[in-house]
């Protein structure tokens, strides 16, 4: 049991550091966010020019994009605890950009499109892994981070504590 949770973790560091590697090259490509990148962390003029040319070439164009499911703007909107979406963007963080959800509403909306304050919306939230960009001397490493994002809302029966 021990093994499989390993190289599972094992399995996830990799997909992740390879998702990192493609969104570098993605901004470098698109020339976007890579000053911003690079301005987060200067490089002391101590540290040493990299030398060597081990480079990798990736494609990061998406296969099948077109076989994704379609799903209409409006999900959040038709839902009984509707919610809206924020985004929080950190240049040392990747992603760099995450989509916080925020319920709109404390109760529900009932079928008339009114509020009922007699039922509570919630946030659903869900625990990520995402990848921190950190400097130590001349080097530059990335940590997993565990963070919690708001993905949508649900509607609830209230909580209710009785006094003897």
């Amino acid at each position: 049991m021990t093994v499989k949770i390993l190289r599972g973790m094992a399995l996830l560091q990799s997909l992740l550091l390879l998702m990192l590697g493609l969104a570098c090259l993605k901004d470098v490509a698109a020339g976007k966010n890579f000053k911003a990148w690079n301005a987060a962390f200067p490089k002391p003029d101590s540290c040493p020019p990299l030398e060597g040319g081990n480079f990798v070439k990736l494609d990061i164009r998406i296969v099948n994009e077109n076989h994704r499911v379609a799903m209409g703007r409006s999900f959040q909107n038709r839902s009984s605890s509707p919610w809206d979406y924020t985004f929080n963007w950190d240049p040392n963080r990747f992603p760099s950009e995450i989509a916080q959800a925020r319920c709109r509403n404390l109760g529900c909306v009932n079928a008339q499109g009114k509020e009922d304050v007699s039922m509570n919306s919630v946030p659903i939230q869900q625990e990520t892994l995402v990848l921190r960009r950190k400097r130590e001397g001349c080097s530059i490493f990335f940590q997993l981070e565990k963070v919690m994002v708001t993905v949508g809302c649900t509607c609830v029966a209230p909580m209710v504590h009785r006094l003897r």
